[in-house]
């Protein structure tokens, strides 16, 4: 054998077969599709629930089987058999078996792993004789879903395959849940239809329908294995066999309805058997055309749900590189794109796919502040279709649905704390959007409720039924969630007016009120034994309960440092369960306080449960807020990484993936940790909310800054945010405490602080170090304008009133500050950290007049270095 002297040929050829297997291989390595970095698989125990606009469905402990479905088209109506709402976990409304040759296996009670996203979810479950597979999706614009049933024979002989499906059709109505279990029906079994029909005003004359699109059914019928409603919890089907012959339910002859089939197939070794039934509601009148429709284009649909989730996922990207926080993310948009219920001829937020069937102008709104970051046309139409739902005297309303027989508006009364987040959320929107035209237009609403609710101001505190932030016990006191929220929103009401140029003349006493209530805040409920916001009772006895609303201080600002500080340490040691997340309230003993505090019965929960203790997700939200205002955002990230996103809530005791509404908290119980409503709207807003504070943003009453921070493990960011009425890709790099610089559109910027002004933008690039010159770091009114000529070393900034706060971060040591051309270096302190120089702007108190609250002037700031 003879060698090649020269080894550069061999060289030559092994590169490029391996160029070439690499690029043949290429897909192998490809990423993942959207849908499977948004899919989750799970096998433990489970409570669910998915959707559409139309009809959501529940599933409870990793069970396939329908333990509850929510029909909201042409008016909500729920089919549902349980007898309690906190057992609602042992009931079906469905019933299913499979029998191979003698051998009958029913599935209520049998545990399959799930396949899941917000949309859709598919059961799993393999042995020695058979794969099964149940797959649950829904059509996009159609009042519908599909279950399709796959069987493979995994024996090694032929097989007779039977599988019985039952799925109950009474109902019950919305909000008085009467029982509705006299129907008629028919079928065209040539057409693979059967339709139910309601002659009932308190169900709008509902009808529904089943199709058969899979395998052809062998037996039929709609008419209910049920004697009476209601019927045992855990089982009420008859187990002994599969019989059933074709049946309807005649005109006149009413009874208890059902969509009962039986398949058959002989299948050899590895077939299937394939069964797909849609199910859906209409009006009497149209029921059997779209029933027709459905059974057309029902694959188109649930094509067009998916991409228009997916859609909105890519929309509204926020992405870091860790894995915990991005599915989350995911999920999170997922959820606001599918948590959205028919009602009243359109599509509105709404709380959960299947068990709430109320419009809560709560939920939409707390939800809205998040979204209004990257969601503008969301935030306008709630805000829209709340001022539109308000009553004649311009109160918005607290829930919209039908009951019985119409449409009904529970309108939030004084006391109710709909009315700040109503004036919240409408000034975040004009922040981030500048519509002004819309805000103009919804004033008078927002003048309303702060009007409304301070109608319940006592001197320097807010008083209130309600303990904290829930809607139920009735004990009229001091309490510091209400002051908390009513400072707040006066503030924002303020900015509102200003920029509107609305009520001017009144400014001055608004932010009055607001300066008397923070200060009353602090001097009268924070007990400083237990370092902690309180409240008081009606009686005048202290409430030395801690509460979660007591949280939102720190992040709006109401406390000073060492007060932030030492709430935030209160939490931890009274509220934070490490594994769960926070307790609503410390110590957990509502249940011996049901006269006092006047709850209708046990409507609170036991000690751990629900308000009396339960771990909910808005809590562990204003923890985190509040770690971020007390300077600890790594404790902050920490939390939510373990807590709030999807990984860490399975990896928690009796995890899932959830983002739930609340969860249990009692330790050594076998429900630690379990989940309640696990697809909850405002859980996925607060951990949008929760991102965007702690990567990204800040807010105060006038404006939205930039605060970024990256932690260690991270590289960069990139994000959607709104700025003044544009959504712009948002990115984040570098390291260090300082931001090096602000890049807008490809030009640097230089202020964190966003002014008015900035319109059109597209891209931001943000990168932390070392300052390379002085920017805008806090500001506490308006901004117009800012410019930093280089040459010169002069630093200017626009704002509309005298006698600001402001902070700048520089390179550069300042040398004079002027105002409207006047020195006032007296007003002026710079502090030194490292080689970076941090300036304070004071006001001038000694001449601060009344009249310049709410002066639109334009006042100049000049700072040389």
């Amino acid at each position: 054998m003879r060698w090649n002297s020269n080894p550069l040929p061999a060289i030559r050829y092994c590169i490029t077969s391996v160029l070439i297997l690499f690029l043949f291989t290429l897909p192998i390595f490809s990423q993942p599709s959207l849908e499977d970095k948004l899919k989750v698989n799970f096998n433990g125990d489970a409570q669910l629930e998915t959707g559409n606009a139309y009809v959501g469905i529940e599933f409870h402990h990793n069970s396939p089987i329908l333990q509850r479905i929510s029909f909201y088209y042409p008016v909500s109506n729920s089919v549902d058999l349980s007898n309690d709402y906190w057992k609602r976990d042992s009931s079906f409304v469905m019933s299913a078996a499979i029998k191979i040759n003698n051998k009958i296996e029913w599935l209520n009670h049998q545990k399959y792993e799930f396949t899941s996203t917000p949309y859709f979810v598919s059961w799993h479950k393999k042995d020695n004789d058979k794969d099964v597979r149940i797959t649950y999706n829904f059509l996009k614009d159609k009042p519908a879903y599909t279950v399709t049933w796959e069987i493979i024979n995994k024996s090694k002989t032929n097989q007779t395959f039977q599988l019985y499906t039952d799925l109950e059709a009474n109902l019950k109505t919305s909000h008085s849940y009467k029982i509705k279990d006299m129907a008629y029906t028919d079928s065209n079994f040539m057409s693979d239809k059967l339709v139910i029909y309601y002659h009932d005003n308190e169900l709008q004359n509902v009808s529904l329908f089943s199709m058969d699109k899979g395998e052809p059914a062998s037996a039929f019928s709609t008419k209910s294995v049920l004697p009476k409603i209601p019927v045992p919890q855990n089982k009420w089907w008859n187990d002994k066999d599969l019989l059933l012959k074709n049946d309807i339910i005649e005109q006149g002859s009413e009874a208890i309805p059902a969509f009962r089939y039986l398949y058959k197939k002989d299948l050899e070794p590895n077939a299937k058997m394939t069964v797909i039934q849609i199910i859906g509601t209409g009006k009497y009148e149209e029921i059997n055309s779209l029933a027709g429709d459905c059974a057309d284009i029902y694959k188109n649909e649930i094509d067009a749900y998916k991409d228009y989730v997916l859609s909105y996922c890519k929309q509204n990207q926020f992405t870091t590189g860790d894995g915990y926080i991005d599915k989350t993310v995911l999920w999170s948009n997922a959820i606001l794109a599918v948590n959205k219920h028919y009602i009243d001829g359109s599509v509105q937020p709404m709380p959960c796919p299947a068990e709430y069937y109320f419009y809560f102008t709560h939920d939409v709104l707390l939800t809205d502040l998040a979204a209004v970051n990257f969601d503008l046309p969301r935030v306008k139409s709630d805000l829209s279709f709340i001022v539109d739902h308000a009553d004649k005297n311009k109160v918005i309303p607290h829930a919209y649905y039908w009951q019985d027989s119409s449409f009904v508006t529970e309108y939030a009364d004084s006391d109710n704390w709909n009315h700040f987040w109503f004036v919240i959320a409408a000034s975040k929107y004009l922040l981030h959007s500048g519509d002004t035209q819309f805000l103009n237009m919804i004033y008078p609403y927002v003048q309303k409720s702060i009007t409304m609710a301070l109608s319940n101001r006592h001197d320097d505190l807010m008083w209130a039924l309600r303990p904290d932030w829930w809607d139920i016990g009735r004990n009229y006191g001091p309490r510091a969630y209400m002051t908390i929220l009513a400072a707040k929103s006066l503030r924002e009401f303020i900015y509102i007016s200003s920029v509107l140029n609305k009520n001017i003349d009144k400014i001055p006493e608004y932010e009055n009120t607001a300066d008397i209530l923070e200060k009353g805040l602090n001097n009268k409920l924070w007990s400083p034994t237990q370092k902690y916001l309180i409240n008081y009772f009606a009686d005048g006895s202290i409430d030395k309960h801690y509460y979660i609303g007591s949280l939102l201080a720190s992040h709006y600002n109401l406390l000073n440092n060492e007060r932030k500080n030492e709430l935030t340490e209160s939490a931890a040691k009274n509220l934070l369960d490490p594994n769960v997340g926070i307790y609503t309230v410390y110590p957990m003993d509502f249940q011996k306080l049901i006269d006092y505090l006047k709850f209708a019965g046990n409507e609170a929960g036991d000690a751990y449960f629900y308000i009396n203790g339960g771990v909910w997700s808005q809590g562990n939200t204003w923890y985190a807020l509040s770690l971020m205002s007390a300077g600890k955002k790594k404790d902050a990230y920490d939390f939510i990484r373990k807590d709030m996103t999807l990984n860490g809530i399975i990896n928690g005791p009796n995890g899932q993936p959830a983002m739930y509404e609340v969860r249990y908290a009692k330790k050594n119980s076998d429900i630690y940790g379990k989940i309640d409503k696990p697809q909850f709207m405002w859980a996925a807003g607060w951990y949008m909310y929760s991102l965007y504070n702690l990567f990204v943003i800040k807010e105060n009453s006038w404006n939205l800054s930039f605060d970024p921070w990256l932690p260690d493990n991270l590289k960069s960011i990139s994000c959607s945010l709104t700025i003044n009425g544009s959504k712009a890709l948002t990115t984040i790099k570098g390291k260090g405490e300082f931001i090096n610089s602000i890049m807008i559109d490809g030009k640097e910027f230089n202020s964190a602080v966003l002014p008015s002004g900035l319109t059109n933008t597209n891209r931001v690039d943000i990168t932390l170090g070392s300052p390379r010159a002085p920017y805008l770091k806090d500001l506490n009114t308006g901004l117009k304008s800012v410019s930093y000529e280089k040459q010169k070393k002069l630093y200017s900034f626009t704002v509309n009133r005298r006698n600001i706060s402001a902070s700048i971060i520089s390179p550069l040591k300042p040398v004079s500050l002027t105002i409207n051309g006047t020195t006032r270096n007296d007003l002026l302190t710079t502090t030194i950290k490292g080689s970076v120089y941090i300036i304070s702007i004071s006001p001038d108190i000694k001449t601060i007049s009344p009249s310049e609250h709410g002066s639109r002037e334009e006042v100049h700031y000049s700072l040389s270095f």
